[in-house]
């Protein structure tokens, strides 16, 4: 990691502290996805594949189309190794972010 993308992640998500003051000098880092199902691109499949008699060859034979759509854009989380180590409540992290 080059200088410019490490001046990036300076500070943990989590504790707020340095990397530097931390006790070790490795950290996480980690992006955070959210996504929601989508009912009707699921039914569309899962009808396919019953009408075709085998939801294996309706997935080749279908369109490809998103069965979870992304919700939120997503999150760049850093955290030192100490507070990765801990349990963090993810959603909390990310939605403060």
């Amino acid at each position: 990691m080059k200088r410019a993308e490490l001046l990036q992640h300076t500070t943990c998500s989590a504790c707020n502290r340095k990397l530097g003051q931390t006790a070790l000098p490795l950290f996480w880092r980690v992006k955070v996805e959210r996504f929601g199902l989508d009912a009707k691109a699921i039914r569309r499949s899962d009808a396919l594949g019953d009408v075709i008699g085998s939801h294996a060859i309706a997935a080749v034979m279908g369109p490809d189309e998103d069965l979870a759509v992304p919700l939120l854009d997503p999150v760049t989380l850093t955290l030192c190794d100490g507070c990765a180590m801990d349990r963090q409540c993810i959603a909390d992290l990310a939605m403060k972010s």
